[in-house]
């Protein structure tokens, strides 16, 4: 009986209790589930250490854009720098040292040093938003041309913040008084520059010079080595051996300018300066950076393509160059990345750059942009670039430069044979190649 009992009368009361429960539980918060996983809290905080050289116009969009990066990027603290004295020797030094900055704006000759030594990273496409080098390289004119300063292997180790070659700037005045016309007289080659020349030339009544038609740099080894290079190259020989017919020619050329009196290393004061003072009518080494000064200075002038050889087998004008920025290979991944996406960002405002710098990136964007399209002779600038090569990327590339200014100064300031100073530069460029094989 009392088995039969409790299962009579416990069965209303469980039911009781669970409509109970039912009632209560429709009352009464019951706690969510806490998350089994930490949430994301973002990107981890990185530091761009960024060294700059110290040009004004250029640190202060510089410091504007970097401001803005930091804000779309709040995890990410650029350090930047713009270094005042010594910018070349302190990279180099801090670079070879295994330090030095995370992100650095450098010229082309300095890249296959930098290369040789494992220094500098290739550039990481991914992380700057493109799915392959192709597709980055497709945003400039002439890619083949214009980015070749900073490949290595097939891959790009640089993104340029300035593009640039050399052009002729001509002083209209001065043509005109000598009976010329600077668009239909100017010399196309390095044979007519001779004639041309001559006839723009004046001298006292003791016969010294007082104006040069044309002269070249000589105080400067590098920029010397650009000119006599790309002379050399024009004639379809290497650059770097100085023991053929091409370079022979191109050493006598500069040989004859200096014995034929029309200019020289004792009147070669400074890049542009001969010029801004009129007394050069003609100065090939400047490039579009150039045109404030001379537009300071309050001259006519005219931009012409550089000469080439009557024979040439290309159409090298002066060696093109850059300012390429470039990433340490010794910096941590992520600081790496961050230090791509600072480069791409700062170099992707060209046309605001050439406005406010007068520096060109060759980007299709601008180039096909009113402010390029504004600014007189960029076009001739531009032109060269798509047809010239860069110097060498060699390791030690500005002591091979430094060969050749020895071996022209050999001849003409000490008068020296010219084929015995050339092979002794020769064996000066082999010993510095084979110490960086």
């Amino acid at each position: 009986m009392s088995q039969v009992s409790v299962k009579r009368f416990t069965l209303p009361a469980i039911l009781v209790l669970i409509l109970l429960a039912a009632t209560v539980s429709g009352c009464v918060a019951i706690p969510e589930s806490q998350p089994t996983e930490v949430e994301d809290a973002g990107p981890e905080p990185v530091t761009v250490v960024y060294w700059g050289h110290n040009f004004t116009p250029r640190v202060e969009l510089d410091e504007k854009y970097i401001a803005e990066f930091m804000e779309l990027n709040p995890h990410i603290t650029v350090e930047y720098e713009a270094i005042p004295t010594d910018f070349d020797q302190k990279l180099r030094t801090a670079l070879a040292a295994g330090t030095g900055p995370d992100l650095f704006a450098q010229w082309n000759g300095d890249i296959g040093t930098f290369y040789a030594q494992g220094a500098i990273a290739p550039v990481a496409f991914e992380a700057i938003g493109y799915d392959s080098q192709q597709a980055f390289m497709d945003l400039y004119v002439a890619p083949e041309n214009t980015l070749q300063g900073a490949m290595f292997d097939g891959k790009l180790y640089g993104i340029p913040n300035e593009l640039s070659i050399y052009g002729c700037y001509v002083n209209n005045r001065l043509f005109e008084e000598a009976g010329l016309d600077p668009d239909t007289d100017f010399p196309a080659t390095w044979e007519e520059m001779l004639v041309v020349a001559e006839k723009l030339t004046k001298r006292d009544d003791e016969g010294r010079l007082v104006q040069r038609g044309f002269d070249f740099s000589w105080s400067n080894s590098v920029w010397m080595f650009l000119e006599y290079g790309a002379m050399v190259r024009q004639l379809g020989g290497s650059e770097l051996n100085l023991l053929t017919p091409e370079a022979e020619k191109a050493m006598q050329y500069w040989v004859d300018w200096e014995a034929n009196g029309l200019g020289g290393p004792a009147y070669f004061e400074g890049q542009m300066s001969g010029f801004i003072a009129e007394e050069l009518a003609i100065e090939c080494d400047m490039g579009s950076w150039a045109r404030p000064g001379v537009l300071e200075a309050g001259i006519d002038y005219t931009v012409k393509s550089v000469p080439i050889w009557e024979n040439a087998v290309n159409q090298n004008h002066f060696d093109i160059y850059a300012y390429f920025h470039m990433v340490n290979s010794r910096s941590e991944p992520a600081v790496q990345e961050a230090a791509w996406q600072l480069a791409e960002y700062l170099d992707s405002h060209p046309a605001d750059y050439l406005a406010h710098t007068g520096l060109l990136q060759a980007r299709v964007e601008v180039v096909e942009s009113e402010t390029f399209q504004n600014i007189p002779f960029l076009d001739v600038f531009l032109d060269q670039m798509t047809t010239s090569m860069y110097s060498p990327r060699i390791a030690r590339f500005t002591e091979v430069a430094d060969v050749l200014a020895r071996v022209r100064d050999r001849i003409i300031v000490e008068g020296m044979d010219l084929k015995e100073s050339m092979a002794i530069g020769q064996e000066e460029i082999d010993s510095i190649l084979s110490e960086t094989r």
